[in-house]
Parts: C-alpha cells; structure tokens; sequence
C-alpha cells in the first residue's frame, strides 16, 4: 500500500473511520447489506481472506455466519479497534501488506477473498490492482469467489461539485476535496511510482474538531486509484476467473469473481 495511504490513516483517518461511516451499527447494517445482495446470506464455513480489513465490519459478519476470517490491514490503530469488533469470533488479525502473497499462500486457500470499502482503489497503481486479482485467483480454491468493490471515479469533477461534506455533528466536522489535476501529484515527490495523468483522484480530508475552547483543523491528502471495471474483468478472465456479478450498489461497483471447480 503507498505510503502516502498509509501515513493518511495515520495521521487522521484510522480513529475517525467508524465515525465518518455512521458509526458500528450503520457500519455492520452496511456489510451485512452488501454480502447479502451477492449471495452470502445463509451459514456458511470455510476459510475467508479479508484483505484491507479495517476495522472488521465485513469480518465480523461473515465470522458470525460459520466462517474463519483472516483480517488483513496495514493500520495499529483500525486492527486494534477490530480486535473489539470482532472480539470471540473466528476471525484471526494480520498486519500486512495486501499483496503480501506468501503469506497468504501459507494460510489458504481460501473459499472467499474480498477487497471491498474501496480498499482497491489504494494501491499503488493499476498494475497492482490486476495483481491483486490475479493473486487471489491463484489462493482461491476451486468454485472459491473474489468479491471487489470500489468507487469509480469516470469522470472529473467541476470545482463546485468536488468538495463533500462526509459526516457533520456539533463538535466535528469531516470534508474531502478531490483534486483531478495531474499537477496534485507534485506533493508527493517521494514517491516511488506516481503513474500516468488522470490514473488518480488526490482526496485532501478535512476535519475541524471543538475541543471546548477553539475549533482545531486537521489536513491530509492521499491518492486514489481510478480504476475501470472493464479493465479489471478483462484482468480477471485471463486469469480464470468467471463474472458471476457485476452490478453497481449504493454508487459503488461490486463485482464476484468466481473459481471453475475444475481449475
């Protein structure tokens, strides 16, 4: 995962997460939501691979269903809060790069591996996100699924329609600008791989907090992949892998990948 994602949960993201989605409750409505509208409704067993995990929204519902999670993230502070979240449930915590395959490797196969929340989008280029797949097709196990989602970004926003406003209360509020220039890449310079223009959305988080005497205001910018689905599913299918959903779900695309049972 770059640096820049990773230094951005750091110094902001990680602990206000939970809180920027709506809190656990609405966090735990929304993964139950998700896997059931791909099929994962009932009890299940078998070994599941949560890569960019979090907070363990995902793991703790599919924990709770009969299966055995391995919850992967590369963030103390969200890996420390699904130790809560998924406390005395099978679901085994691991720091971890996300393309770390021979860790993974060690661990599985697995009848399930999921990239959702927009974890996707994080990586360091379009390159790793076709690696990505093609390392999960590799620790599937036959009729085993891939289960991705992410935020497409197609296309680029005017100024007056690229500032959000994420979450508002009394004593917080939380923001995001999304930069579309080519130029935005300029503030991380130390960077390994920037990428080719237009291959990212720069998402500066803004967060002004009242600690009682004055509004204190906390800034961070990290990049994200803007990724085409056609492109991945052309990924996928080189790699074995069949389209079993491909659908857009509250603004996010969800696809499941699946593994022949022959392969």
């Amino acid at each position: 995962m770059r640096t820049e994602v990773t230094s951005h949960y750091d110094a902001l993201l990680a602990t206000r997460y939970t809180w920027m989605m709506g809190g656990l409750d609405g966090c735990l409505s929304s993964a139950r939501a998700l896997l059931d509208a791909v099929g994962l409704t009932d009890e299940g067993q078998g070994d599941v691979l949560d890569l960019g995990a979090g907070a363990g929204y995902h793991a703790r519902v599919l924990a709770s269903r009969g299966f055995s999670v391995t919850a992967v993230d590369t963030s103390d502070a969200l890996l420390k809060e699904l130790g809560e979240v998924c406390a005395g449930l099978p679901v085994k915590a691991v720091q971890s790069d996300l393309l770390d395959e021979s860790k993974f490797a060690e661990l599985g196969p697995f009848m399930l591996i999921l990239c959702v929340g927009d974890t996707l989008t994080h990586l360091s280029s379009i390159k790793d996100a076709d690696r990505l797949i093609r390392m999960a097709a590799r620790q599937l196990m036959p009729g085993g699924a891939l289960l991705l989602q992410f935020r497409e970004q197609p296309r680029e926003l005017p100024p007056q329609e690229s500032v959000i406003t994420l979450r508002s209360e009394r004593d917080r509020i939380m923001q995001c600008v999304l930069h579309f220039e080519a130029c935005a890449a300029a503030g991380a310079a130390a960077s390994t791989e920037i990428g080719a223009a237009g291959e990212r959305v720069w998402i500066t988080d803004i967060v002004h907090e009242w600690n009682g005497q004055a509004w204190l205001t906390i800034k961070s910018t990290y990049p994200k992949l803007r990724l085409s689905t056609d492109a991945l599913l052309e990924t996928a299918t080189s790699a074995g892998l069949n389209i079993r959903f491909n659908e857009t779900l509250t603004r996010q695309r969800v696809l499941v990948l699946t593994r022949s049972d022959s392969k």
